[in-house]
């Protein structure tokens, strides 16, 4: 593992919050190296790293738990915090307790929902309606 990598690996993983997960690929995309780095990287943890960091928030793009040596130490942590996870090992709920962004990741679930959903649309009206004064 490249040192310089890890370290942003292990300093991005302590910035997802409790009961909340992040996708490889946008863990990935925050740190600028290939998704397969990441899980390669994830796979690849020692064991007192695996103590000092939430890996087990880092969950596939559709909300799939890993499937190596650790999946039932991921989906049991995850659960303890909240996550609804299928026995399947799949996250339901997935947007609720997705982060979409780092920078907003320290927000409350509700207050990041609100910023993406209540952001106006350009132009302020439906289809089909025509611009009346």
């Amino acid at each position: 593992m490249a040192q310089a990598s890890k370290a942003e690996l292990l300093s991005l993983l302590r910035r997802i919050p409790l009961g909340r997960v992040a996708s490889v690929e946008s863990v990935a995309g925050e740190i600028g190296i290939p998704a397969a780095l990441v899980l390669t990287m994830l796979t690849q943890m020692s064991e007192d790293d695996r103590e000092l960091v939430p890996w087990h928030r880092v969950v596939a793009k559709g909300g799939a738990i890993g499937r190596g040596p650790h999946r039932d130490q991921q989906f049991a942590r995850l659960v303890r915090e909240g996550v609804m996870v299928s026995p399947a090992g799949i996250v339901q709920d997935l947007p609720r307790f997705m982060i979409l962004a780092f920078a907003n990741a320290s927000l409350p679930i509700a207050a990041a929902a609100e910023t993406e959903v209540n952001t106006p649309k350009p132009g302020g009206r439906s289809r089909g309606m025509k611009q009346r004064p």
